[in-house]
């Protein structure tokens, strides 16, 4: 048995419960964002709930972190310093307000699966997983008075989501040199390295969409139409992380004193073809019944679309000194240009019967920051050796709503904060990630700022994750040096 020094009672068995409960729970939620703007496209689209990034507000692109998985950038497995395994949930509660209504929804899911295989001191990993990628999970009505047909209610419903699984392979590059402490001592240091790592995706989902028209007189028919979109693509993944140390000093007798360091990274996605199966179904017959006796229109057919080529690009600094203290700040930026649709058909069907809703240039601005604090005494706490972390982010979403005349983007921020602690008495690198964030989701116009008088949600989020690593003697993949 292991557990936290915080309580001296939490035990290995009840983690476990406790996610083996969670994770019951909501395997059997699809839909995991219930925002009526995953009307259309694929959905809202999801975050990773990869824990320890999305604490810093989701910062990918440079992080080389040896302990946890980075399962959005290839390139990072090389730096993990053994086998791990990596998952997480989340309980989502969204809050929507339009005008005088408001409802709320309380939703949870999985978060990103990710395993990266490793052996002890070697360059190369391998790295595979499964990762959320959108979701659509609306429920709306609307009712109005017909003269003649009476009370009429409007339903609109959403189901499904899209997910991504990967298998990919990285690979490390270390560079080393002589640093002079004095004319007649020096310290052999790692000064530099790069890690390239390359993945292939599969995205693949069904998303739903069900609408209603329910006539109170019953000398009227109701009306439903059923449309169904299952959705399969590949693309490749490429990613590089670069590490230079900027400064580094030592005293007099070899012993470390403070660092600086310097970490670039970037991905880029490839533009690919995405095939689907086009089913859409309308028929007439009886809401409160339930039966829909009369098929009046029916259209099934194998349709291609396409995903749009995505990049990121990121950068990191690190201050390190020999009392065990690191404070590092970072920033990411990436983008999915996907208005290039709006010129052409290719991607029509993904947005449906309407001409309120249009493709636009998808972004996200994500900056973040952690801090371990110096580890004192003998004893060395759990709370000395636990990372804290904050982060805050702003995304644009690939679509565009006709809103009083014009069209303006959907886009959000979030501000993200936790910890990532490690198991006591586990004799690993094992550690659990608990956070907290919350943002706002709306209409953005073309000068960055929030509309008001339209729909507005405000989403808090609380996720724990784990990441598992094998007890320090299990030399997982290494030869034994006797039979």
């Amino acid at each position: 048995m292991f557990y936290y020094n915080l309580s001296k009672a939490f035990s290995q068995r009840a983690l476990i419960g406790v996610l083996a409960c969670v994770l019951g729970i909501n395997a059997h939620s699809q839909e995991s964002d219930p925002s009526p703007w995953s009307r259309f496209g694929f959905g809202v689209n999801m975050q990773s709930y990869s824990s320890p990034q999305q604490l810093m507000g989701g910062v990918i692109s440079p992080l080389m972190e040896r302990d946890v998985i980075n399962p959005n950038q290839p390139a990072s497995a090389a730096g993990c310093t053994s086998t791990i395994l990596q998952s997480s949930v989340y309980n989502s509660t969204n809050s929507m307000v339009e005008g005088d209504s408001n409802t709320t929804a309380i939703t949870g899911n999985i978060g990103a699966l990710s395993i990266v295989i490793k052996q002890n001191n070697n360059k190369t990993a391998m790295m595979f997983g499964l990762i959320p990628n959108s979701s659509r999970g609306y429920s709306l009505y609307r009712e109005y008075e017909d003269q003649i047909a009476g009370n009429i209610t409007e339903y609109y419903r959403g189901s499904g989501g899209t997910a991504r699984s990967y298998v990919g392979l990285a690979r490390a590059f270390k560079g080393k040199k002589w640093h002079h402490i004095s004319d007649e001592d020096s310290v052999l240091i790692n000064n530099r390295s790069l890690q390239v790592g390359a993945q292939f995706d599969y995205l693949f989902g069904e998303v739903v969409s069900n609408e209603v028209l329910d006539i109170e007189n019953l000398t009227f028919a109701d009306a439903y139409i059923s449309t169904s979109m299952r959705h399969r693509g590949f693309r490749g993944v490429f990613g590089l992380q670069a590490y230079q140390l900027l400064k580094i000093k030592y005293d007099q007798d070899k012993n470390f004193i403070r660092s600086t360091k310097l970490y670039l990274g970037g991905t880029y996605s490839t533009r690919s073809n995405l095939k689907t199966d086009y089913e859409r179904l309308r028929a007439i017959g009886s809401f409160e019944s339930n039966q829909f006796y009369d098929t009046a229109y029916y259209y099934s057919n194998p349709l291609i679309g396409q995903t749009p080529a995505k990049w990121s690009a990121g950068a990191a600094i690190s201050l390190e000194s020999a009392s065990g203290n690191r404070l590092l700040v970072g920033f990411d930026y990436a983008g999915e240009d996907w208005s290039i649709y709006n010129k052409d058909t290719t991607n029509n069907y993904l947005l449906g019967d309407t001409v309120n809703v249009q493709w636009g240039k998808a972004s996200k601005l994500s900056t973040g920051i952690s801090f371990k604090p110096p580890s004192r005494g003998s004893g060395k706490s759990v709370l000395s050796r636990t990372t804290y972390k904050a982060g805050c982010s702003i995304d644009k979403y690939p679509l565009s709503y006709n809103s009083n005349g014009e069209f303006n983007q959907l886009a959000e921020w979030r501000v993200s904060c936790g910890l990532s602690m490690p198991i006591e008495r586990s004799r690993s690198n094992s550690r659990v990630h608990l956070g907290l964030e919350y943002g706002k989701r709306s209409l953005m116009d073309v000068d960055g700022t929030f509309l008001d008088n339209t729909l507005e949600e405000n989403i808090l989020n609380i996720q724990i994750g784990v990441t598992l690593a094998p007890f320090f003697k299990n030399l997982w993949l290494t030869p034994k040096l006797y039979d």
